[in-house]
């Protein structure tokens, strides 16, 4: 079986509202049917692009997937009424179970398989009204459905701008992966519902079986994908002199890091022109097969998801995934993953609601002799924001030197700081002298030369000797332990790269939607492929901290991204680290 590239759905559907007589179902043909039923025949294709191509004006290179990733185990198709100008304001009327049997290879080309004439009874149908159909494929589960259906009499708006909560692991099951319509900009803006044709509902099986198609509707994947090319082992890069070290990085695993937990049933696309009213005629936003290549999530403008505090803390954590500890940085290279669209418009293209990768990967650091700069386990620290690498021994003179500058005869204690992470000297790091069997008390005043200060005035001036600071994670400034000399780097992931919305440093987003929107974030149907340029220097010493509170493109120690698609559309990002 050939692999498809952008999903195509041939479907004749047709259906529904009522019907008070057989006369309203009659087409060309004669014969009399039960009153308010009508059939309708369907073929469904998966086409495949025919090899890869040159990136579209989206900048998507089309891909084959996996045979996985294309399978179809159930279709349903959801009918809408037309109601008012906009397709936002259609009326659900039913849902139809599809025959999906009978699948062969086919020849032609862009197109990998074709299912025979199939056809479906359908109620409640008319010749009357103009309606409008959605096909849904792998939505059923054993238990019930992946994404909740709409009620007779809802909206399609109101159904698919509410909030859907299924897990990655069912849109994504193998060879049951869940596919809806595709929004096409075929006039002047897109659409998602397929009107069907009423000259093609029939009322008889027989006649709609040797009639012809109702609809042609092309779907697309729910979720997106990722995959990390592997770096294998890099030699680190002087940033200031761009020569390449002595020093190396061996990459080992990665993860996929603040992945959206809420998605929509549809690729929504409510909204986006009057956000943005060039956005359909912007070059970037369509290509192959008409297809749109941006869309919202429902935290798409969600702005109290980009403040610092233990409220939108939690609010982020109602939104997102976010990785906790090192032990889920467990990916092995080569293998990819799928996760829920995460898209925002400018105001929210902030570090703490986008999507990235975390590599890790064990550094080597050597002088240019070639000497290890690192103990003997490849332990080796850094402290606060300085770039030299020390040794414990060289750890220990710095900080103890310090310490005793602060609180003379003092002790300190390496058990905590010798953990992998990042650390402030706190109380249970200093004793006041080599006989204390306790350690420093935040509130008792301890003899200094003249004077005194209070545990916690001692320690708040040795990490201020040290140039450390405490607080939250992303604002931390720490001794860092790279314990046996593994690091984390991160990068966020890019949607279009830089040949589509250049960014220079110390530019900000604003309201240029024009230039930014679309630089980052994760669309459904779209392969995002990452690729590790060059490495600068030793990572994070633990999980990466997020900061909410910065723009994407604001900080140099995460990985900058180019990006080309296939299709799923699949977006390659080279990163410099």
């Amino acid at each position: 079986m050939k692999i498809k590239h952008l999903f195509g759905l041939a479907v004749i559907a047709a259906m529904t509202a009522s019907c008070s007589s057989n006369e309203d179902l009659e087409n060309p043909g004669s014969g009399t049917n039960e009153a308010g039923v009508g059939y309708a025949t369907f073929t469904i294709n998966l086409p495949s692009v025919g090899g890869t191509r040159a990136a579209d004006a989206g900048g998507a290179e089309m891909d084959e997937g996996t045979a996985k990733e294309y399978a179809v185990k159930s279709a349903t198709a959801l009918i809408f009424q037309k109601y008012g100008s906009d397709e936002g304001s259609y009326k659900f009327v039913e849902s139809v179970t599809l025959p999906i049997d009978g699948w062969t290879d086919d020849s032609e080309d862009g197109i990998t398989t074709t299912s025979k004439k199939l056809t479906a009874k359908l109620t409640n149908v008319d010749t009357k009204n103009t309606y409008a159909v959605l096909v849904l494929l792998n939505n059923k589960t054993a238990s019930g459905v992946k994404i909740t259906l709409p009620s007779v009499g809802q909206s399609y708006n109101e159904w698919n701008n509410n909030a859907q909560l299924p897990t990655v692991t069912d849109l994504a099951a193998e060879n049951d992966f869940y596919m809806a319509n595709a929004p096409l900009k075929v006039d002047a803006s897109p659409t998602t519902l397929v009107t069907i044709d009423k000259d093609n509902i029939y009322p008889t099986k027989e006649k709609a079986e040797a009639g012809t198609s109702a609809a042609t509707v092309y779907v697309e994947r729910g979720v997106a994908k990722m995959s990390v090319t592997a770096p294998g082992t890099k030699k680190v890069t002087d940033k200031a002199t761009n020569t390449e070290t002595n020093s190396t990085v061996e990459f080992s695993n990665w993860a996929l890091d603040i992945t959206n937990k809420k998605t929509y049933a549809v690729h929504n696309i409510d909204g986006l022109s009057t956000d943005f009213s060039a956005i359909w005629t912007t070059a970037r936003f369509t290509g192959t097969n008409n297809r749109v290549y941006w869309g919202k999530d429902p935290n798409y403008d969600k702005t109290v998801l980009k403040d610092a505090d233990d409220a939108s803390d939690t609010e982020r954590d109602k939104e997102f995934n976010f990785i906790k500890t090192t032990s889920d940085i467990n990916l092995d290279f080569g293998k990819s993953t799928y996760c829920l669209e995460n898209t925002f418009n400018l105001d929210n293209m902030y570090q703490g609601q986008t999507t990235r990768v975390i590599f890790k990967a064990t550094y080597t650091p050597k002088d240019n002799a070639g000497n290890s700069l690192a103990d003997a386990g490849g332990t080796f620290y850094t402290i606060g924001n300085m770039t030299t690498i020390l040794k414990e021994a060289d750890l220990k003179t710095a900080v103890d030197a310090a310490a005793t500058s602060v609180l003379p005869g003092c002790v300190v204690e390496y058990a905590n700081l010798e953990k992998e992470g990042s650390h402030v000297i706190t109380l249970e790091d200093i004793k006041e002298n080599a006989s204390s069997t306790t350690h420093l008390d935040g509130a008792t005043k301890y003899v200094i030369g003249t004077g005194k200060k209070t545990g916690d005035e001692i320690v708040a001036a040795i990490n201020a000797k040290l140039g450390l600071k405490a607080g939250r994670s992303e604002e931390m400034v720490g001794i860092n332990t790279y314990l046996n000399g593994v690091t984390y780097y991160i990068a966020r992931v890019r949607h279009f790269n830089d040949d589509k919305t250049p960014w220079s440093s110390g530019e900000a987003y604003n309201a240029e939607n024009g230039k930014y929107l679309g630089r980052y974030g994760m669309l459904r149907n779209n392969s995002y492929v990452l690729e590790v340029g060059k490495v600068f220097g030793p990572g994070y010493p633990g999980v990466p901290p997020v900061d909410p509170t910065l723009p994407d493109d604001e900080n140099e120690k995460y990985l900058s991204v180019s990006v080309k698609i296939l299709s799923w559309a699949k977006r390659s990002h080279t990163v410099d680290l």
